[in-house]
């Protein structure tokens, strides 16, 4: 079937995410990157990262996926026989642990399920009982996006894990911008994130925050294969803003403008944009009849918001009724699969965009039988979808 005709629909899922026009128009352009022009591109990059990473560290954009960032980070920052504290709730916290197996590291893995995240009493009784002396590195996933989970307690967990003097590697690839995190006050040594998520820019490009002068001399006693993912070689042509290998020019000017974005809005509207409009979908489609895959508030997400699909509906002919409404939304993932559809809350989502998510989620689980919401109710679904808050620069108003 040829779609170039049609309607591109609109990404709900979590990640890529929408872009804003001005960001995409960016992408046509490209220059030299050994230039002056491109020196001032990477100079104005880095700021606007440092500025959402909320660090005075190095940051390092990478042509690659977010998986690219978390391999570059267990690369360098884990030797082979460290050992090294995992939290597993998910499946993103899952392939954490098989990237740490793959560099040789000896993990200690602490289960939570698929429904729930980290706490810190509960991690810290947990890691006490087993008798563990040594952690020579603790990574986790900030945001587990495959269930829809968050691991509020990571900042007091940092400030605990560094008793045993580790360092504390992040994957933060599915809620930077989108969701509070704070590199430096937090005491993380080393975070990852991604362009297509909360940002609102194309993917295909990653970033690696490092904030810490332990990290570099972890960095420095470790012996790994790569050339590409070579945080040495990254900070070496840093120093002279570039990159060590041929970047995605053109996808670095479409970041600039997405973070100079944020900038204009404030980093804190736009986290709070997120948070609001996440709040409204969930009210929104509980109001509807339909149940949160994560019944806990501590332990949900703000940029992934799961639900169980409603009785008696097929999971895939679900998903493919709304994708014909022009809405495209995810499954869950492996535990998750077939029991939970996934909406990600990311990026330049905006109320006409979420008033068309709500609405055909609401007439598919109607088609199907599975909605027993009063018509106050649904007044109720659309009233969260108007009147929730949004920074002005990003508003319609009243017309």
């Amino acid at each position: 079937m040829d779609l170039d005709l049609a309607p591109d629909p609109l990404l709900a899922i979590p990640g890529p995410s929408q872009i804003p026009p001005r960001v995409m128009k960016a992408l046509m352009r490209i220059v030299d990157h050994r230039s002056p022009h491109f020196h001032k591109l990477y100079r104005d990059v880095v700021d606007g990262l440092r500025y959402v990473f909320r660090t005075n560290g190095d940051v390092y954009p990478i042509t690659a996926s977010g998986t690219g960032a978390v391999e570059t980070m267990v690369l360098n920052f884990v030797r082979p026989k460290d050992t090294v504290l995992v939290p597993v709730f998910g499946s993103f916290s899952r392939r954490l642990v098989n990237h740490l197996r793959r560099a040789g590291a000896e993990v200690i893995e602490v289960d939570y399920g698929w429904n729930r995240a980290p706490t810190y009493d509960d991690l810290r009784a947990k890691v006490e009982s087993m008798g563990i002396k040594q952690i020579d590195v603790f990574a986790t996933v900030y945001n587990d996006t495959s269930p829809g989970t968050v691991f509020r307690d990571l900042p007091k967990v940092v400030r605990w894990i560094k008793s045993y003097g580790a360092l504390v590697l992040v994957d933060n690839v599915s809620a930077l911008g989108g969701d509070y995190f704070e590199v430096d006050s937090w005491g993380i040594d080393v975070a990852v994130s991604s362009s297509q998520k909360c940002l609102a820019a194309p993917p295909v490009m990653s970033f690696i925050a490092v904030a810490s002068s332990e990290a570099y001399r972890k960095a420095d006693s470790v012996n790994h294969p790569s050339i590409y993912f070579d945080i040495k070689l990254m900070r070496k042509f840093g120093e002279k803003f570039e990159t060590p290998f041929t970047p995605a020019v053109n996808y670095l000017f479409a970041i600039r403008e997405a973070l100079g974005i944020i900038r204009e809005v404030g980093l804190e509207n736009w986290i709070r944009w997120h948070i609001e409009r996440g709040r409204a979908i969930l009210n929104a489609l509980t109001k509807a009849g339909l149940e949160p895959f994560i019944s806990n508030d501590y332990y949900r997400s703000t940029t992934v918001l799961s639900f169980k699909y409603p009785a008696g509906v097929n999971p895939d002919e679900f998903r493919r009724t709304i994708y014909r409404f022009g809405v495209s939304i995810s499954d869950g993932m492996d535990e998750v699969k077939g029991k939970a559809f996934r909406i990600g809350n990311m990026g330049y989502l905006t109320r006409k965009d979420v008033l068309t998510l709500v609405s055909s989620i609401i007439a598919v689980s109607l088609i199907n039988g599975g909605n027993n919401a009063s018509n106050d109710a649904i007044k109720d679904v659309f009233r969260e979808v108007l009147n929730y808050w949004e920074p002005e620069q990003l508003s319609v108003g009243e017309g």
